[in-house]
């Protein structure tokens, strides 16, 4: 049973007021339609958490928050920003379940915990008195900032973090991620939408990459699924194609698929071929390495390496 702390009425059978008479019940029947009494309604300030009450459960992954009770400060003033922390009153409950009403449609999970809401409870009509309680708070999907940390184990899938905070960047100074924004919590598992279908994994460790959150990940402690498409692409490991040097006679099947091979490429090729008759006599080639990453992106493109092709002799 829950109790008011100033009267210590009863909060789980509130007084309702009477319906008014059904109209025709006088036998006027140009009388107001029946207004039946409205469910009674209480509000307050929760704060939403980061797992059960109690125990090391799992956190709902759909639009359901468990939520702690919140009390503003005693010494706020009309004009202070609004800071509010746990309630910790004697016989008042303090953690609950509350439906996010903005998240309702899409069944996500995306607020952080520490998110200050308004909640309203909601009594049912009937004998039992039960509650359901609700508040409304945008979704976060329209774009969060992630770390890419390692690869999970699905391919195209990676462990990270979502950066909260505000950033401190300035216009006249060179951008260094993450640029103020907090990036301690590895709480999001990243897809990036680019790799669907495709084998192995493309993007670097230690980059960050813009995307949105849409729903969460069913393990103990729960992570946020975010969606991404591209990022920094790997450069380690490249598969090499080509060389400077002339190499054998006979064609060379190696191959590289961005799809299948999931490596970054060194790749070797031709620029120009010259003889010059009143210079060195030789036919050289020049060969440049273009190398690109994982991605199949050109990061860079090398100088050129000379190759003696042929040499002119004296007839005999």
């Amino acid at each position: 049973m829950e109790t008011d702390p100033l009267n210590q009425t009863d909060l789980s059978a509130p007084a309702l007021p009477e319906p008014r008479e059904p109209a025709g019940a006088s036998g006027n029947t140009g009388a107001p339609a029946a207004r039946f009494s409205p469910a009674a309604v209480e509000q307050f300030v929760g704060i939403i958490r980061g797992g059960p009450c109690a125990g090391a459960g799992a956190d709902y992954t759909d639009a359901r928050y468990y939520i702690d009770r919140a009390i503003v400060g005693a010494s706020a003033q009309p004009g202070d920003l609004l800071s509010a922390t746990s309630d910790t009153f004697p016989g008042v409950k303090q953690c609950l379940t509350a439906t996010n009403l903005a998240e309702l449609a899409d069944n996500s999970h995306s607020l952080s915990p520490g998110t200050i809401v308004q909640v309203f409870s909601i009594y049912a009509r009937g004998g039992g008195n039960s509650k359901l309680h609700v508040f409304s708070q945008p979704s976060r999907s329209l774009g969060v900032v992630v770390r890419i940390d390692s690869n999970a184990a699905g391919a195209g899938e990676y462990n990270g973090a979502i950066l909260t905070g505000s950033s401190d960047a300035a216009a006249g100074s060179d951008l260094v991620m993450p640029a103020g924004m907090d990036d301690g919590a590895a709480d999001a598992l990243i897809l990036n939408a680019e790799e669907d279908s495709e084998t192995g994994h493309r993007l670097a460790s230690g980059t960050y990459a813009v995307g949105v959150t849409r729903g969460m990940i069913d393990e103990s402690p729960a992570r946020k699924i975010v969606v991404i498409r591209g990022g920094v692409g790997r450069m380690d490991s490249p598969t090499t194609l080509g060389d400077t040097s002339e190499g054998s006679e006979t064609a060379d099947t190696s191959n590289w698929s961005r799809a299948s091979t999931a490596t970054p490429l060194n790749l070797y090729v031709v620029s120009r071929m010259v003889y010059n008759e009143s210079g060195d006599q030789t036919l050289y080639q020049f060969v440049r390495q273009l190398s690109l990453d994982a991605r199949g992106l050109l990061v860079s493109v090398s100088g050129e390496t000379r190759v003696t092709i042929d040499v002119t002799e004296p007839c005999p």
